[in-house]
């Protein structure tokens, strides 16, 4: 599996003022999802729980285009420190 990884600057305010919070991103493409069928069971992929582990947290799902099909990509982010 191909991941993407971006790290990006997001202004962030709390009590104290101004911080800057650094989050990293991961385009995960979800290929075991092809096979799944409208009424069939629900698809757990292990890989987003061993990323969720890493502290990984998924934000935003889309469909990647291939030739013949589409399937779920999952943007994830997590702090920097």
């Amino acid at each position: 599996m191909t991941l993407a990884r971006l790290t990006v600057n997001l202004a962030v305010f709390d009590k104290g003022g101004l911080i800057m919070q650094k989050w990293e991103y991961l385009v995960a493409p979800l290929k075991d999802a092809v096979a799944v069928k409208k009424g069939s069971e629900g698809l757990a992929p292990q890989r987003l729980n061993e990323l969720g582990g890493d502290g990984w947290e998924a934000v935003g799902v889309s469909l990647k285009h291939g030739d013949l099909i589409a399937w779920p990509v999952v943007l994830l982010k997590r702090p920097v420190s």
